[in-house]
């Protein structure tokens, strides 16, 4: 843990040097003395080979941030019988800040074997998995530099108050009498100022004046840190061990915590006065790293306060009627079971802040989040990647007036000391998406925005906007979803001016409830078809839904998209599968319709074979139970009566009409009408001649279309004269009209196999005339006709 995150004043162990050094660096242990803990723990391990004196040293170099020992001490702890699943953890986290990602992966999967639900260390083996992402993120975007006023001990928590940085440190201040921390040996923090000057050309390119002593009223004999001054520059909040008036207040185990003090600014003495603590600070727990919402009216800070969710969390006070409300908690979006620390409240209201609990490089990483509409929901933190953040500990980010500059702290390799302070200079396009409602054009909130190339979510506000920063002259594909909307993705790109946001619309339309439902009947006696299997595709291109299987009360039901068209068929083993189509949703103004199809399937065989003749017109075949008319329109019993009987699941038959939850309804007109041996084709001929004529042509184009939906089955094609004539004339003429439709269907693409044609003459009339039996001018129309006849399946 860091030594910032804490910053306690530690008690003096009683020297009793009678007991023994493990009872003395346990005690050391106990009263968060780890530099003397270190050493006597150092000279337990010369002697013997203690586990409990093993396992305490490395959790004093955790402690104390000395990673490359606390690797070298958890390796020989994770071999120890009395380790435990925490160890482990430890010994993974330690080699990841180490830059040991592959090895540290081994360690945190078998920590999440014994804690599966540990959500902090699903996200560290999460980080390992996306180091190489979070490597690359923040290139071109942030160029870091060390600045020359770092100490060769802790410098951190820059604050920027005009041309004048603020920070803390632990540098030796030159007196005679030295304070130092027992924790880690240093001096105790206290506050210091740098003056800068512009000293290039670029944003934050600037030369340093010598740091000083930034205020004897706050600095005093303990830790001062973390500094955030009003915008008016009237008021300055600071973080403090529990001391004020000359006096320390401990908390109940003794220690003393951190809290957040109030200044006001004395112009006459040029310092600060009437220094008080924060009305919410307690002596049980640390209250701390305060920092302002631009226009004063928030105070966002860091706590271990009671009914957190982790180590430390952030939270937030309000001002009101100048009193400042009970602290709440940010949520489980920003906090974890980690710690998250050093907030920072830039002038676009990004909430920034170090976190060691959310996906990131190692030790503490930094973050930003925005609020939603709704300030207390959050997006989803974002994490700013190398170099700003690195393998090591990185956090106390702040920014200058125009967010193109600013400093953090890290304690990454090269730097001058321990924790050092960097400035860096940020070179991004900002970028804005407005997603509107297509009809209204008015913004959307609550609206999930993602880039889909760096993996971004973020929700709109209620001006329907988000706003986020992309390198110069970046493309990315952007994609907006909204309960109730359908979803929309768009390309933007960020151009090259970083100076003027790039507005990239998105325009979503609200969640149609288009559908298309429907009966499918069985024919052979009119009810519901059940085990039919019913499709739909459309003309757009759009996925349709999956294939639906009648059930008995052969219904079928599916969502229709937007403007399309669409066509629905159904099919089933024997039977001359059904379609409709031209239903459509283009130029739909309401947001709810239903549009509706019956299907009727006609059989073409059943168990015994092929059919083809009416089963009504045979009497071993007659109807014994309610069937369908198709001439009346009613259904009947079997004594011609009109019938009455439930089907189920909403479907009923009262007097002869089928009602589906209680509207009318009825299987469609059969597609083709029964002839003597198949079914009639009606074909328009002039006098003695082959070729139909033209009115012949829509029953043609029913024919192909059969044929093209049903592409299992062979047909005969019948052609039948009058008795007029000769006989052996009329059987030739037959034959050739016969061939003329086959042909006509080839030259249509029904390949020649699936054809037979056959001509009959007169030898299979509809009613027998001869010259003992004259026929009227009608019958002879009725025996010169076509049919098609189901002869068998493709391959049998």
């Amino acid at each position: 843990m860091k030594l910032r995150l804490l910053l306690v004043l530690f008690l003096f162990p009683a020297c009793v040097w009678s007991q023994s050094r493990l009872a003395r660096a346990n005690n050391a242990l106990r009263e968060l003395d780890y530099m003397t803990a270190i050493v006597l723990y150092q000279q337990v391990l010369e002697k013997e080979d203690s586990p409990e004196a093993m396992i305490n040293l490395a959790d004093c170099y955790r402690k104390i941030n000395d990673p490359e020992n606390a690797e070298r001490w958890y390796a020989q702890v994770v071999q120890l019988p009395q380790a435990k699943a925490i160890h482990r953890l430890y010994y993974g986290m330690m080699l990841q800040t180490n830059g040991k990602c592959d090895q540290a992966k081994t360690w945190f999967a078998q920590y999440l074997q014994e804690n599966p639900d540990d959500a902090r260390a699903q996200f560290l083996a999460g980080s390992c998995e996306r180091q190489g992402e979070l490597l690359l993120k923040g290139k071109d975007i942030y160029t870091v530099r060390n600045l020359p006023f770092n100490s060769n001990l802790d410098d951190f928590s820059p604050a920027v108050v005009g041309n004048t940085l603020i920070f803390a440190s632990d540098r030796d201040k030159g007196t005679a009498i030295k304070r130092t921390s027992l924790w880690t040996g240093n001096p105790f923090s206290e506050l210091y100022r740098v003056s800068f000057l512009q000293h290039g050309l670029q944003p934050g390119d600037f030369q340093y004046e010598k740091p000083e002593n930034y205020s004897k009223t706050l600095n005093t004999r303990f830790h001062e840190a973390a500094v955030a001054v009003s915008a008016d520059g009237q008021s300055i909040y600071f973080t403090r061990n529990s001391f004020a008036d000359g006096k320390t207040n401990r908390s109940e185990d003794g220690l003393v915590k951190l809290k957040i003090f109030v200044g006001q600014w004395n112009a006459a003495s040029g310092d600060w006065k009437d220094v008080k603590g924060m009305p919410f600070n307690s002596d049980e727990y640390h209250v701390a790293h305060p920092t302002l919402s631009p226009d004063g009216r928030q105070l966002y800070f860091s706590s271990n306060m009671p009914g957190g969710y982790g180590g430390m969390d952030l939270y937030v006070s309000s001002l009101n009627n100048g009193q400042w409300t009970a602290p709440a908690n940010l949520g489980p979006v920003i906090n974890t079971e980690g710690n998250e620390i050093f907030p920072f409240m830039a002038a676009n209201h990004r909430l920034y802040f170090a976190s060691n609990g959310h996906l990131g490089l190692g030790g503490l990483d930094i973050f930003y989040a925005t609020a939603q509409q709704d300030m207390g929901v959050w997006n989803l933190p974002v994490n700013l990647g190398a170099p700003v953040n690195s393998t090591h500990d990185d956090f106390a980010i702040t920014f200058g007036n125009d967010l193109s500059w600013g400093f953090f702290t890290s304690d990454r390799s090269g730097g001058v000391g321990r924790d050092d302070i960097y400035g860096f200079q940020k070179t991004a396009v900002p970028v804005e998406v407005l997603v509107l409602d297509s009809q209204t054009k008015q913004p959307l909130s609550g609206v999930t925005v993602s880039n889909l190339q760096s993996g971004l979510s973020m929700s709109t506000g209620a001006d329907g906007k988000i706003a986020f920063d992309m390198r110069p002259s970046e493309c990315a594909d952007f994609s907006a979803a909204k309960k109730g909307y359908d979803g929309a993705q768009t390309n933007g790109c960020s151009g090259t001016s970083t100076d003027q946001a790039v507005l990239i619309e998105i325009s979503l339309q609200k969640q149609t409830n288009y559908a298309l439902q429907g009966i499918v009947f069985d024919m052979a006696d009119g009810l519901p078809a059940e085990g039919a299997r019913v499709t739909l595709s459309n003309d757009c291109g759009k996925t349709v839904a999956a294939p639906i299987v009648t059930g008995p009360d052969g219904r079928y039901k599916f969502r229709l998209e937007r403007g399309c068209c669409y066509k629905v068929k159904a099919e089933m083993q024997g039977y001359i599968t059904a379609s409709a189509e031209g239903f459509c949703t283009k130029g739909l103004s309401s947001e709810k319709v239903t549009l509706k199809s019956n299907l009727s399937l006609q059989p073409y065989r059943d168990a015994e074979g092929f059919i083809v003749d009416q089963a009504s017109e045979s009497t071993d075949k007659a109807p014994t139970g309610p069937h369908y008319n198709d001439i009346s329109g009613f259904y009947e019993n079997a004594d011609g009566s009109l019938a009455t009987f439930s089907l189920g699941n909403g479907l009923e038959v009262q007097n002869g009409v089928l009602l589906a939850d209680g509207v009318p309804s009825a299987p469609d007109h059969a597609t083709w009408k029964r002839g003597s041996e198949g079914f009639l084709v009606n074909l328009y001929y002039d006098f003695n001649e082959v070729d139909f004529r033209e009115e012949s042509l829509p029953d043609l184009d029913k024919l192909l279309h059969t044929l093209q939906e049903n592409l299992e089955i062979r047909i005969e094609i019948a052609s039948h004269t009058d008795a007029r004539g000769a006989p052996e004339f009329n059987l030739d003429f037959s034959q050739r009209r016969a061939d003329r439709v086959v042909q006509w269907l080839i030259e249509h693409g029904i390949a020649r196999e699936r054809l037979v044609a056959r001509g009959y003459g007169e030898t299979k009339p509809i009613h027998p005339c001869s010259d003992e039996t004259p026929c009227t001018e009608a019958e002879h129309q009725e025996n010169r006709r076509t049919e098609f006849r189901i002869i068998g399946q493709n391959g049998k």
